[in-house]
């Protein structure tokens, strides 16, 4: 178990999951070793016990593991229990437990199902501190990085509205530049020198959608978020708004805008999950916005 901790470390330097495993033959030999390396193959299959089982079966020139013996510092998932009942291992030594994925012992009991025509010998705890300590490091690590990373990151504040009419909303559909992809936006965009978020919210709404709204301030969800657009990502932190109109509704006008602006429209607000899953921070913004009721008329 020590090597296998030797061969986690060595994972999380390639900032992989530290999970290390290794094959050991009847005679006590090392056939294989592995570490998790899912990221660096790009593959949901390159978990450390499958490496160390696909290669001590090429050593071995057999599927079969009979009698031999696999050490792996986590608890093996319900791909890896599977993958060792099928070798017919022999038995499994492995440090801590996964309670929100192990499939030998936490969640599932893959190695000793007597429906399985196979079942393995588990032996589980050794170094269990050691190893769950390795992994309690690393994701402290990885949640320090992320809140550091946001911190440092340079926001491009916009100011989008929700207009409703009708039951129904206020809308433009755009196409990516670089990847065609097509969307369905609300209006807004970036809040220029000396604008405010309300101006510059009815400011936007007007040149992409040709309408004249009235704001409610009192409304706003502030959301930050990075969205990809033309090749690049964004970091976003966009101020939502709702509004309805401030003049006699008419249907949808072409307006001069930006060149991906290709027209406007309304769609139904029974639409809006489905319209907007392209990105789950403007749809939580919006849904949250339509769930309030529009203040009356004054």
């Amino acid at each position: 178990m020590q090597k296998a901790l030797k061969l986690a470390k060595k994972a999380a330097l390639r900032g992989e999951v530290p999970v290390g495993a290794l094959v050991v033959s009847p005679e006590g030999e090392i056939l294989s070793t592995g570490e998790n390396l899912r990221e660096t193959l790009t593959t949901p299959i390159g978990h450390a016990e499958l490496l160390a089982l696909h290669r001590a079966s090429k050593k071995l020139g057999s599927w079969r593991l009979s009698d031999c013996n696999l050490y792996v510092t986590l608890e093996p998932c319900v791909m890896c229990a599977g993958a060792l009942q099928q070798s017919r291992i022999g038995r499994v030594v492995y440090g801590a437990t996964d309670p929100k994925g192990g499939a030998v012992e936490s969640l599932y009991k893959i190695l000793s199902d007597v429906r399985l025509n196979h079942q393995v010998q588990v032996t589980s705890g050794v170094l269990a501190k050691e190893c769950g300590e390795l992994l309690t490091e690393f994701f402290a690590s990885r949640r320090a990085d992320a809140r550091a990373e946001k911190a440092n990151k340079i926001y491009r504040r916009r100011s989008s509205v929700v207009v409703v009419h009708d039951k129904k909303i206020l809308g433009f559909y755009g196409v990516d530049p670089t990847s065609q992809k097509k969307y369905f936006f609300i209006p807004g965009g970036k809040i220029d020198d000396g604008e405010t978020p309300e101006e510059t919210a009815v400011r936007e709404c007007f040149e992409e959608t040709g309408y004249r709204i009235r704001l409610f301030p009192e409304s706003l969800v502030e959301k930050k978020y990075d969205f990809f657009w033309n090749g690049q990502s964004y970091a976003c932190h966009t101020y939502f708004y709702l509004a309805v109109l401030d003049q006699d509704w008419h249907p949808p006008r072409p307006v001069k805008d930006a060149a991906y602006n290709v027209g406007s429209a309304w769609i139904s607000k029974n639409d809006v999950a489905k319209t907007f899953s392209y990105d789950v921070h403007i749809l939580a913004a919006i849904q949250k916005l339509l769930k309030r009721p529009l203040p009356k008329k004054t």
